[in-house]
């Protein structure tokens, strides 16, 4: 009455499924590898790490809101506002209330943005 599969083509199915099961995971370990490394060259404390491609590093310095208001400054148009801003900048950096190195941040944004 029951057909009978034959053993051969249990054991071709099963050994079907196992390497396909393996190649999945082998995929997935890769990825996720692949997913780290990429994932180590940036830390949100400390600002971006020297990149795996490039050996160059950059230096914006870890403040944004002071790459931002430098990036406004930079791209003001007014001699005035320009004023403006720079003499709040040096008050406010006098009072060390930046996490990084005004000087340098300001000099590595303007070199960068800067298009006067």
């Amino acid at each position: 009455m029951f057909k009978e599969k034959s053993k051969s083509g249990q054991v071709g199915e099963t050994l079907t499924w196992i390497v396909a099961t393996i190649l999945v995971f082998v995929m997935m370990l890769l990825f996720i590898l692949g997913a780290s490394l990429l994932s180590s060259t940036k830390s949100v404390e400390k600002g971006f790490k020297e990149s795996l491609i490039s050996a160059k590093s950059t230096f914006e310095g870890t403040d944004p809101f002071l790459k931002k208001s430098l990036f406004t400054y930079v791209t003001l148009s007014s001699d005035s506002k320009r004023l403006v801003y720079n003499r709040e900048f040096n008050l406010l950096a006098s009072k060390d209330a930046f996490a990084v190195d005004f000087n340098q941040t300001k000099k590595d944004i303007v070199l960068r943005y800067n298009k006067r």
